[in-house]
């Protein structure tokens, strides 16, 4: 059954060069629905009238209007920080460290051994990181890897308050301009933060009594994507709590409902808000609750993304 789903994928990222529309993507929509159902996923999206109830408004013609991703033309973002020792870290992880085992001048090639949390740089966390008896890191579903980038822009209100929480009208405002989300999306959460990667004492952001200030994601709004059966929330900061937190609230409702994070997101200022793929490459680690991540967005061609 992966062996299936997994050439559907890749069918799907090699349609533009064969023309087959059987894979189309839409300015907000990946149609990967077949194998989102297969692996047991929520329905892709709720039907107008109940996005409408939400506040939601249904994309226009325009919106909903197939075109296909045409990955000869497409622009391949890097969304992932390089792992480095000096690269922040959560409170209480340990740098990254390396040896060298061989090198081309004395053995004929180059190896390295490596050390490092799996919840450090830009990384996965599994759903089992905070709910006993939920999936691993390697448990993921290929198909949940792959979906249709939502980037929802809290840059303005950021740069008001560091510890503002996404809220759902936040979400709602990506609605309506781009329709109602679903199964089919990653929800990348866009706060200009990852500016500050380079100066971890500023990606931290410690007060005088040690407390972090950075944004984060709200517990409502967390609930509220994963009853539309949003597969995965990913931000451009150390955690998709915000820094004050020392329950974890919203990763208990998040990963608890069977979703999965990304942290520590790098050039989201490079993606439209609707229209880009994004393909999540997290480490199998048997038993993992996370893991270090490649996270790349497939961005259509100009003219043909979601602004």
């Amino acid at each position: 059954m992966q062996k299936t789903h997994g050439t559907g994928v890749i069918s799907f990222l090699h349609a533009g060069a064969r023309g087959a529309a059987a894979y189309a993507l839409g300015p907000a929509a990946l149609a990967l629905s077949a194998c989102a159902s297969a692996a047991g996923s929520p329905p892709a999206a709720a039907p107008p009238s109940a996005a409408q109830a939400e506040g939601a408004a249904p994309p226009s013609a325009a919106q909903a209007a197939p075109a296909v991703l045409d990955i000869a033309t497409a622009r391949v973002v890097d969304l992932t920080h390089p792992i480095t020792p000096e690269m922040p870290l959560y409170p209480g992880n340990k740098p990254y460290a390396s040896e060298t085992l061989s090198t081309v001048e004395k053995d004929a090639y180059y190896s390295n051994r490596f050390a490092m949390d799996e919840h450090a740089g830009t990384h996965v966390d599994a759903p089992a990181h905070f709910k006993a008896g939920t999936p691993t890191v390697e448990q993921i579903a290929p198909e949940q890897l792959v979906g249709s980038a939502a980037v929802v822009d809290v840059t303005a209100k950021v740069a008001a308050s560091p510890d503002h929480q996404v809220t759902v009208d936040d979400l709602r405002g990506w609605e309506a301009r781009h329709g109602a989300l679903g199964a089919r999306h990653i929800v990348l959460i866009r706060t200009g933060w990852g500016a500050r990667w380079s100066d971890p004492a500023k990606y931290l952001n410690r007060d005088a009594q040690g407390v972090m200030h950075f944004p984060g994601v709200s517990v409502e709004a967390s609930r509220y994507l994963r009853e539309r059966g949003v597969r995965c929330v990913g931000i451009d900061t150390l955690s998709t709590d915000p820094g004050p937190s020392q329950s974890f609230d919203q990763h208990k409702a998040f990963l608890g409902a069977g979703g999965y994070h990304i942290e520590n997101l790098a050039n989201l200022e490079q993606l439209p808000e609707a229209g880009a793929v994004v393909v999540v490459a997290p480490l199998p680690l048997v038993r993992g609750s996370g893991a270090p991540a490649r996270v790349l967005a497939l961005v259509p061609a100009a003219g043909s993304a979601g602004k």
